[in-house]
């Protein structure tokens, strides 16, 4: 199943549902992380991106990781005050659209240049 970026009129938050265990369904849902933005940028741009989570997630070499959090996690309004991950040193687990990021770099279904 392909993500679309709005779902009858409605934003489509089948990543978070299916990867972020922050998640909360009907509690701001307007707010969104750095990594669900990021997504939906590059399926606007229209790249094919699975939002199912992964039976298996791959992951991609440290460089590459240390990377994505250069990208994505230091833009993210949720750093400075309410990323867990970030905060805990990388110890909690982090959202759901970076947790989708990081398995697609490692399947090599996405390159770190193509993240803006």
């Amino acid at each position: 199943m392909f993500m679309s970026l709005e779902k009858k009129g409605k934003t489509d938050t089948r990543l978070c549902q299916n990867l972020c265990q922050y998640y909360k369904p009907g509690k701001n849902e307007e707010l969104a992380c750095q990594g669900f933005i990021v997504v939906h940028r590059l399926i606007g741009k229209g790249k094919r991106l699975s939002q199912e989570k992964p039976k298996r997630a791959a992951a991609p070499d440290t460089r590459t990781a240390d990377g994505l959090k250069e990208r994505v996690c230091a833009v993210c309004s949720f750093r400075e005050a309410d990323c867990d991950f970030i905060l805990s040193g990388g110890t909690a687990s982090p959202c759901g659209g970076y947790v989708l990021l990081l398995h697609l770099l490692g399947s090599g279904d996405l390159m770190l240049e193509e993240i803006e």
